[in-house]
């Protein structure tokens, strides 16, 4: 991959916290404020007070770019929730875009007023670039977080909460990103609470040909299948995420002959769908330059939800398991409920992550099971036990004919929604409403980083940490290195004393401070294009004339004489 692209991808993720040159109207609280304020201004910026109630009473049609942002808090962030229409029916999308649209600091509740949930939250209808970051979505629909059917659009998704995506009923409902094939999809340091079938989905196992997937940092709870069920996808990179008690509908053997490459010798399923194209008429040139990284991830599973495969194999003779991360030798064996000799035999996706020689840039390694991180918030471990409850009763009832342990199963909402104690026939309005922080030394420093696996939001300080390098670690990931990133960690650089640059915002003068010699500035625009390049001689100090840059957000990256580089977005005005 050459390193324009990277470039060009790291600035595009800069463009989350980057200000938009548009108005800002500040819209008051209330029933239909904020779809009358879009109705009557278009493509502005709209600010919403934090803690402030914005009730929907249709959905919010996004037809030019649009940005709406709650005022930054610690506290509960402006609250938008979904409506009924005349009929009392609830909504089926609470946005739906047919131009970009950026959400940032907002409580989004796909749940009416009397605790009914709506199938989804953001309707993709025309190609389009959304950003969502520091959101949190509970519920996020019965169905689709985000879907539409708009190929090739793009989505940065950071920095968030989403809970309660699907309707837990079977492992047959829906996925958070879901329906179509992206140019980009950008998820990193999020928590995903009780989601559905898939991460990133598409309808009964199409080949949709997503160009580039990043997932990245992020810690999902209870996610009922699989985190990609999609083929032929070009880039996939999925690193340095906690997964708990993550694919909780275990698997019939039976099931894997609904998929492309079941007659390939795929006959059981992975968590990630990876195969090459030898279906529909469609066969894959190889070698093949398409490139899978999957690397520094936990796969944890509780007892309580491992006591399925014990249920299964020692009262019926019907045998389940649960999907791994990869089949391999370093599965666990209480994964499944019937013995087998080796588990990669049966795995096509193990055959050609092992295969340098036809899929050279696919990669495998560094990955962990079963090791408990230790959570802070007992409350999940609670929530553990009712999973397994859960499974046991659903499939006792449903797949084992109604001779289960007597406990039923639970209603879609898995007690999520009394996590503080907030009715589930009201919006939520406690806060905070998870803690996803853990105290295992291991996991502490797990990731490719040597910093914590999962949603570094957890770990501000951590997070911190990891913003100083972020370019540098996205870099290290995209050219395939398994090795640890050592400079996180060891140098503990903190950027802001390191490297610094003001005013920001700055006009026609700006100022450049390191505490190591430089030996060169660069400058990027949006596009990824240099637009500036000043060689240094060992300078701390330098001050750049950037009069003749357009207004904007760029890129400064600063590389010192003993190797070292760094970089910062600013704003000419």
């Amino acid at each position: 991959m050459k390193r324009m692209y990277i470039k060009n991808l790291f600035v595009a993720v800069t463009l989350l916290t980057s200000s938009i040159l548009m108005a800002q109207i500040n819209v008051d609280p209330g029933m239909g404020t904020l779809e009358a304020a879009i109705a009557t201004n278009g493509a502005e910026t709209y600010i919403l007070e934090a803690g402030g109630w914005y009730g929907l009473t249709s959905i919010i049609e996004i037809n030019d770019p649009t940005v709406i942002k709650g005022v930054e808090t610690d506290g509960m962030p402006a609250i938008i929730q979904i409506g009924n229409d005349n009929a009392g029916t609830i909504f089926p999308w609470m946005f739906r875009a047919f131009a970009d649209l950026t959400l940032k600091n907002l409580f989004l509740t796909s749940q009416d007023l009397v605790g009914s949930p709506g199938p989804g939250v953001i309707e993709l209808v025309s190609k389009s670039r959304l950003v969502i970051d520091n959101c949190v979505i509970d519920p996020a629909g019965t169905n689709t977080t985000v879907g539409g059917a708009s190929s090739g659009s793009k989505l940065f998704f950071t920095n968030c909460e989403v809970y309660r995506n699907g309707h837990l009923d079977t492992p047959n409902d829906g996925g958070l990103f879901y329906g179509f094939a992206w140019d980009t999809l950008y998820v990193e340091n999020n928590t995903f609470v009780s989601t559905g079938q898939d991460l990133v989905g598409t309808h009964f196992h199409a080949i949709p040909n997503n160009k580039f997937i990043w997932i990245n940092h992020n810690t999902f709870f209870w996610h009922d299948v699989w985190i990609k069920k999609s083929y032929n996808d070009q880039n996939f990179y999925f690193t340095n995420n906690l997964l708990h008690d993550i694919s909780l509908y275990a698997q019939f053997y039976e099931w894997g002959a609904f998929f492309p490459d079941y007659k390939l010798g795929n006959n059981m399923l992975s968590l990630a769908c990876i195969d090459t194209l030898v279906t529909g008429g469609i066969s894959e040139t190889l070698p093949s330059d398409r490139r899978v990284f999957w690397e520094y991830n936990l796969q944890y599973n509780s007892p309580p939800t491992l006591d399925l495969i014990r249920f299964a194999k020692e009262e019926h003779n019907t045998d389940l398991y649960f999907l791994p991360m990869l089949w391999d030798d370093d599965t666990p064996t209480d994964y499944v409920s019937k013995p087998i000799v080796s588990p990669a035999d049966s795995s096509r996706e193990n055959r050609i992550l092992a295969d340098d020689t036809n899929w050279p840039y696919m990669i495998y390694g560094n990955n962990m099971y079963d090791i408990d991180p230790g959570y802070n918030e007992s409350r999940i471990y609670d929530l553990s036990d009712s999973a397994g409850m859960f499974l046991k009763g659903f499939y006792g009832d449903v797949f084992f004919g109604g001779d289960g342990d007597g406990k039923g199963h639970p209603s879609y909402y898995w007690n999520i929604d009394d996590w503080n104690d907030v009715p589930a026939n009201y919006f939520p309005v406690t806060w905070p409403r998870f803690d996803g922080s853990y105290t295992n030394e291991t996991l502490l420093s797990a990731s490719i980083e040597k910093l914590p696996l999962g949603d570094l939001n957890w770990f501000p300080e951590k997070m911190a940490e990891w913003k100083n390098h972020q370019s540098a670690i996205m870099d290290h990931i995209l050219a395939l290195n398994e090795t640890q990133y050592t400079a996180v960690g060891l140098k503990n650089i903190n950027i802001s004393e390191q490297f610094s640059v003001y005013p920001n915002p700055a006009n026609d003068i700006m100022q450049v401070s390191s505490e190591s010699a430089l030996s060169q500035l660069k400058i990027y625009d949006l596009s990824g294009k240099m637009v500036k390049q000043i060689k240094l001689s060992g300078e701390l100090h330098k001050e750049i004339n950037i009069f003749n840059l357009k207004n904007g957000a760029y890129i400064i990256e600063a590389e010192t004489l003993a190797g070292d580089s760094f970089s910062m977005k600013f704003l000419k005005n």
